[in-house]
């Protein structure tokens, strides 16, 4: 077998915790905390809750052990991002390392708006902390109560001069931490961020539940009631397969790139149960204790349903401010719900961009300034299509966010599984775990798993068919035409840093006798 021998050149992380921790942080985001009680409350709280844990053992937990795995197994031969990854297993073939750049496109588009969105997280906590929120209305009605915000929304996000100020003074941060490292900037930022996050997260849920005599916890009850009203509709099982792969950053190749920095006798899957359980906690307890209890505290439980209709930025942008700029110290608490959501982003902008970094480090040889550089200047470019132009960020969420993400997912089981082989991949799992896991756990992600994505699949495309062939206004062709450019430039990495590897292999290779 031949190797490359880069394992003195790549970073590591200092500690199990801040591996954990940082693993963790790049899967609680804001889905977690926006997207999953969103989604709950309009699909029927308990009715989602069902086909969200089907998803979650049959389809989550194996990917996530997938890319825990083939990260550890990559980063033993000098690569991170999918494009080293996917050659590694085809002899660097050209159509590989390009069918590889797909999982590096996901997380980096995806970034582009993500990072915008995450912007708008930090200016509303300062906005928040220096009251320059609007009032709150004193109504029963949630229409009503709301508008302030919606108009507070909108002119925030027209865009406006202190949203692009937010926007940059973002940018920086994320680019001031990645220019640290892996084990200096990433690491010691997940050790400070994670633990905030969950007590920020517990204080609110607090907060949430114990408002007006306890009307909370009802909140709290809708989400938790599981019933089986869901089950026969493809629409709540999308959704929540849809939510799993977002919620623990399935197919994006960022936990496969964080796996990749680990020493090469981790145990990647006491790692990989630690990152997912810690992720389900934020997610299923502290996610659902926030914003649906206590929007069910200040209206009826019939308005919940319609105000989760209105999408995910309106609960976090404009119905959460409505709610706790009532509250005692309004500004204040409204403050730490802003302030939690972007150290929440924060964890996962920094994982969504590290894949192309290593991409450039690892497969072009670049020195880490250049590389993050280069990395940053690319979603600077991404952000600004996305604040300057409207529904840019709807479009390639839909493509990136969607399309690509369930797709890749399903490429990463039938090559890491079926290619590789299920026995070397077992042997793989094994390696230095305390965790024994039966052979038959490797069977269910061969045969149950790709079948269960498949169906995801199928039933989606059938559902939103019209929107994968509509072109309609400009915004979606000026969208699309972006990411073919970015997937090509990617490409012409792809097989540009592929001479770069094969060179290497000629002087560097090691024969394994």
């Amino acid at each position: 077998m031949i190797i490359i021998d880069n394992m003195a050149k790549r970073e590591k992380w200092q500690s199990r915790l801040g591996l954990i921790l940082a693993t963790a942080g790049n899967a609680v985001g804001l889905g977690n905390i926006l997207r999953f009680p969103s989604k709950a409350a309009l699909y029927g709280g308990g009715a989602f809750m069902l086909p969200y844990f089907v998803a979650l053992l049959l389809m989550g937990l194996p990917l996530m052990i997938i890319e825990w795995v083939i990260g550890r197994y990559a980063g033993k031969h000098g690569h991170g991002s999918m494009t080293g990854i996917l050659g590694l297993f085809f002899n660097h073939s050209n159509w590989a390392r390009i069918l590889g750049s797909i999982g590096v496109a996901i997380p980096v588009l995806i970034c582009m708006y993500y990072i915008y969105i995450e912007s708008w997280t930090l200016g509303f906590a300062f906005m928040s902390l220096f009251k320059q929120m609007p009032l709150p209305i004193k109504t029963a009605n949630p229409q009503e109560a709301v508008k302030p915000y919606v108009e507070f929304f909108r002119t925030y996000t027209n865009p406006s001069m202190i949203a692009y100020i937010f926007l940059l003074i973002t940018i920086a941060i994320n680019w001031f931490i990645l220019q640290r490292g892996v084990a200096k900037g990433i690491e010691i930022t997940a050790k400070i961020g994670m633990p905030a996050i969950i007590i920020f997260g517990i204080l609110l849920g607090i907060i949430s539940l114990s408002t007006r005599d306890w009307a909370g916890l009802e909140g709290l009850k809708f989400i938790y009631n599981l019933n089986f009203s869901g089950i026969k509709d493809p629409t709540v099982w999308i959704e929540a397969s849809g939510q799993i792969f977002f919620t623990l950053s399935l197919g994006m190749g960022a936990i496969a790139v964080y796996a990749s920095y680990v020493k090469p006798k981790e145990d990647v899957v006491k790692a990989g149960f630690w990152t997912a359980g810690i992720n389900e906690f934020v997610e299923v307890i502290i996610g659902a204790s926030i914003a649906i209890p206590a929007a069910f505290a200040m209206f009826s439980a019939v308005a919940i349903p319609e105000l989760a209709k209105e999408g995910t930025f309106r609960l976090g942008f404009m119905t959460m401010p409505a709610v706790l700029m009532n509250l005692p110290l309004g500004w204040i608490v409204s403050f730490i719900w802003f302030f939690l959501l972007f150290l929440a982003a924060l964890t996962s902008s920094l994982a969504l961009i590290q894949p192309i970094i290593a991409l450039f480090e690892d497969e072009m040889k670049w020195e880490h300034t250049k590389a993050v550089t280069v990395s940053m200047l690319l979603v600077i470019i991404g952000a600004h299509f996305s604040a300057f132009m409207p529904n840019f960020i709807d479009e390639v969420d839909f493509w990136a966010g969607c399309v690509m993400l369930l797709i890749f997912g399903l490429i990463e089981i039938i090559v890491f599984i079926w290619i590789f082989g299920i026995n070397n991949f077992y042997n793989e799992l094994i390696q230095n775990t305390s965790i024994k896991l039966p052979k038959a756990f490797v069977y269910v992600i061969a045969f149950i798993s790709p079948v269960f994505l498949s169906f995801i699949l199928y039933f989606w495309v059938i559902k939103d068919f019209g929107n994968l062939i509509t072109v309609g206004e400009s915004t979606k062709i000026i969208a699309r035409l972006f990411i073919l450019a970015f997937l090509s430039f990617l490409s012409f990495i792809a097989v540009k840093s592929r001479k770069i590897i094969l060179r290497d292999l000629r002087y560097t290779k090691i024969i394994k006798q």
